[in-house]
């Protein structure tokens, strides 16, 4: 189903095959990382070209969209919420929801607006779930360097609050977005703007509920056994059962497993949950952030060398569209970021908002989800494009993100 035709073996074990295969050089690609002292999600970006550049993946290859909105969105999401602090999450809620939601909005539209002459005779409707596709940021580099500058937890709080309530807002649309433009029975019905607005109340709604339910509902489990092993196997369950059924409902699986695992990371690890057990949750979901970072980070560059390797990411067109969208996308986030900050930031300590707007960086979410989209003619245009953006965020902001933080001095702030 997932990755390879079996020839001399069967699909189970060509599969395993495929997979214990990335996750080696995957391990590698981590390893040199740390010895260059450079966040590996550059590297496995970096990774991922060199798989297009020297056409390194092996014939065969098939990435269905369930593969990647089922399989590997879900733990990205569910370790996400399992690590912020809702407490300090509270302090910082006000900037954290206008980032989110009114600042994915406009990152959408500005995006749709610059990509929307690079999509030929496409409508407005794929530009639109294109700027959906990269609302998700990533701030798995600025907080390792914002941890080793010793940067105030609140300020990385408010990174990564935004980043996934972002991820949630961004992937609640584009999912809308992607039924309209790719809907099930082939009859496109027009989506407007009361009926966008309406579905997302709707599905991101139900799906705080179902998360709430399924959260309570696993603590409540969890504070009556004493099993470390057995409990990060809830852990598990919960990950993907509420992301499968939300969706089974019409509810936002997105939404479901992101309050689920602020639930599990909150209350669960403090309130159900023993020191071994906290240490083997951890242990294992950082883990499979890795794993699954690094698995997205490879397939983008089998997809790119289906498409043409080097020379689907150097056409001209394909570069213009990826400046005009990188601009969109820093555009839209200072229009967000500094009047925010000049508001209701008075307070920020100097240096917060520069940061705050530099950090916005792009990784795993955007490009697993550019994968997910239908094979067509649509994706063979998007993909080089989104990975075109991915990589000049990850190199530009990426490693520049740490010399801006000491220059800023936002570290002298201990609070």
């Amino acid at each position: 189903m997932i990755l390879a035709t079996a020839q001399h073996h069967g699909i189970v074990s060509t599969t395993l095959t495929m997979f214990i295969s990335l996750l080696a050089f995957a391990t590698i690609v981590g390893v040199f990382a740390k010895f260059v002292k450079v966040p590996y999600t550059i590297a496995l970006v970096l990774a991922g070209l060199a798989v297009a550049i020297l056409g390194a993946a092996p014939d065969g290859v098939v990435i269905t969209q369930e593969l990647i909105l089922v399989l590997l969105l879900p733990p990205l999401l569910f370790q996400a919420g399992l690590h912020l602090d809702i407490d300090l999450l509270q302090k910082k809620a006000v900037p954290v929801v206008i980032l989110a939601i009114p600042g994915v909005l406009l990152s959408m539209v500005l995006v749709a607006v610059a990509v929307r002459p690079f999509l030929g005779d496409q409508a407005w409707l794929p530009a639109l779930l294109f700027g959906a596709m990269l609302a998700p940021t990533d701030p798995i580099s600025v907080l390792a360097t914002l941890k080793t500058a010793k940067a105030p937890s609140r300020l990385k709080t408010l990174i990564e609050g935004e980043s996934l309530f972002n991820d949630g807002t961004g992937v609640v649309l584009f999912l809308i977005l992607l039924a309209a433009v790719f809907p099930v029975g082939g009859t496109h019905v027009p989506l407007s703007i009361v009926d966008g607005v309406v579905q997302f109340v709707k599905v991101a709604g139900l799906g705080v509920v179902l998360g709430l339910g399924f959260g309570f509902i696993a603590f409540w489990i969890l504070r009556r056994l004493n099993d470390h092993v057995l409990e990060n196997a809830i852990t598990i369950v919960l990950a993907w059962g509420s992301f499968i059924v939300a969706e089974q409902v019409g509810a936002s699986g997105v939404i479901s497993v992101v309050v689920a695992g602020l639930i599990i990371g909150n209350y669960g690890t403090k309130l159900a949950m023993g020191e071994q057990t906290v240490q083997t949750i951890n242990t294992f979901w950082e883990s499979i952030d890795f794993i699954i970072n690094s698995i997205v980070f490879l397939l983008i560059g089998f997809e790119l060398q289906d498409i043409g390797g080097l020379e689907a990411l150097v056409k001209g067109e394909v570069l213009l569209a990826v400046g005009a969208t990188f601009l969109a996308i820093m555009v839209a986030r200072g229009l967000m970021v500094y009047p925010t900050a000049l508001t209701i930031g008075k307070h920020w300590p100097k240096g917060w908002k520069h940061v705050v707007f530099w950090s916005g960086l792009k990784g795993s979410i955007p490009l697993a989800l550019v994968l997910g989209l239908p094979s067509g003619e649509l994706k063979q245009t998007l993909v080089p494009i989104a990975f075109g953006v991915v990589l000049v965020s990850l190199l530009l902001q990426g490693l520049t993100i740490g010399p801006l933080i000491r220059k800023t001095g936002v570290a002298s702030d201990s609070k």
